[in-house]
Order: structure tokens, then C-alpha cells, then sequence
């Protein structure tokens, strides 16, 4: 089993924390957010990682080395600043298994542990669902139809649109045909675009179905979500 991880953003809302240093290597709770990650795919038999980065990437790769003892493979964007992460996907795609199940999150992922072995035990195509919580603004929608997502991005609403973390489990097969989608994307210089804004294109070709969790699980944007956060693990 593999990860990708997408740890390639600025993070630019975070300034200045993220002036010296990557948002994965920002501290949570005595460990980086990427250090929490890893620890929690390890923990779950994920056996093969694979990282992207943007700024800072020798920092990312050599704590990475120095801490973890597994195999991890690293792509960097050094269009980070220009590009959204439909292109950093785009320069990993061949350093992705063709034959294994991939767990697909951002590298500003925050969550407990146990969610993502409840994820990794579940079938097909799956992505992170918490039905239970307001979405907020700035953060991704699910679009539920019977049992399907059939869209996902930040303005959707109605009553199966529900708060969905960029926390992906993927067959072999279902990360094919979005990253086939995505590389018209790419071909058709649309980089500035989400890499949901692919799957939306090909969601009718594409079954996901959506893995309800109400376990902690979030993104990492704001100095307002990193107390969230930072509060969150002090009391766990």
C-alpha cells in the first residue's frame, strides 16, 4: 500500500510561521503535522510514500530521512508559487504504483490516527466525509448522490453536500482515471485549477463513494486552525 502525500502549498496564510520553514514541518502537539502523517500511515501498512514539495524541499527531504526509516520518493514543483496542486499531482503521476491502493491527502492534514485505518479498511474509491460538522467556507464540499460523490469543491451546497477532507483512498484503477483527466488539464495549461476540478469533469466515469468518519480530521490553513489544532492534541 502507498501514500501520496501533497505537501508542496506556501502557505501563504500562515506567514510569517511559514517564512523558514514548509507548513508540514510546522509543530502540532511536540510533532510536525508531516511527522504525524507518517507515523499514522506506518502505523496503518502503508509500506511506500511518496512526497511533494514546493518551498524548502531539501529541509523536507532531510527530516524525513533523518526521522522516518521507510521508503519515501520525493517530487518537487518548483512552479509551486504559480501553479495549484493539479500540477504538482501531474509531476508525481509517474512515480505511482500502477498496482496498489494509494491513500491520496494534503500534507496539511491534520486527524486521528484511527481514522485512517477505518479509511484504508474500507473498498473502492473512497474520500472523507464528516456529516456531522458545518463546513466551512474556505474548505471542500462533497456532493452526495446516491451514495456517489458526484462534486467536489468549496462552493456547493445543498442537502447532500456535506464538509469533505482531502483524504482520498484510491484503487489502482480510480487514480488512473483521474490522473488521465487531470493530464488534459495540464495539456490544456489549466494548472491555476483545483485537481477536484478534473474529477468533477469525470465523476460520471469515476465511482467514489463517500467514507462517512466523524473523527477528527482537518486542514491546516490559518494561525486559527493551527490552535484548533495545537488544542485538539494537548487534550488527546
Amino acid at each position: 500500500m502507498q501514500a501520496l502525500i501533497l505537501a508542496s502549498g506556501a502557505g501563504t496564510r500562515l506567514r510569517p510561521l511559514t517564512d523558514s520553514r514548509p507548513k508540514a514541518l510546522l509543530e502540532v502537539g511536540g510533532q510536525t503535522i508531516l511527522d504525524r502523517q507518517l507515523d499514522s500511515l506506518t502505523r496503518h501498512g502503508v509500506s511506500r510514500v511518496i512526497i511533494t514539495t514546493g518551498p524548502f524541499p531539501r529541509m523536507v527531504e532531510e527530516h524525513v530521512r533523518r526521522i522516518h526509516h521507510l521508503p519515501a520518493r520525493f517530487v518537487h514543483n518548483p512552479q509551486y508559487a504559480s501553479t495549484n496542486y493539479i500540477y504538482t499531482l501531474w509531476l508525481a503521476r509517474e512515480h505511482v504504483s500502477n498496482s496498489e491502493v494509494t491513500l491520496l491527502l494534503h500534507g496539511d492534514l491534520v486527524f486521528d490516527p484511527a481514522v485512517v485505518g477505518r479509511l484504508l479498511e474500507a473498498t473502492g474509491n473512497r474520500v472523507l466525509v464528516n456529516p456531522d460538522i458545518v463546513p466551512p467556507g474556505k474548505d471542500f464540499k462533497a456532493l452526495v448522490e446516491n451514495d456517489r460523490v458526484v462534486r467536489i469543491e468549496v462552493n456547493v451546497s445543498g442537502p447532500g453536500a456535506f464538509f469533505c477532507a482531502p483524504l482520498y483512498r484510491f484503487t489502482a484503477a480510480g487514480l488512473r482515471a483521474w490522473m488521465d483527466t487531470i493530464d488534459g488539464f495540464v495539456r490544456q495549461l489549466k494548472t491555476d485549477r483545483y485537481a477536484e476540478d478534473a474529477f468533477n469533469e469525470a465523476s460520471d466515469r469515476i465511482t467514489l463513494r463517500p467514507h462517512y468518519d466523524t473523527g477528527f480530521c482537518m486542514e491546516i490553513d490559518t494561525p486559527e486552525d493551527l490552535e484548533k489544532a495545537r488544542e485538539f492534541f494537548s487534550r488527546s
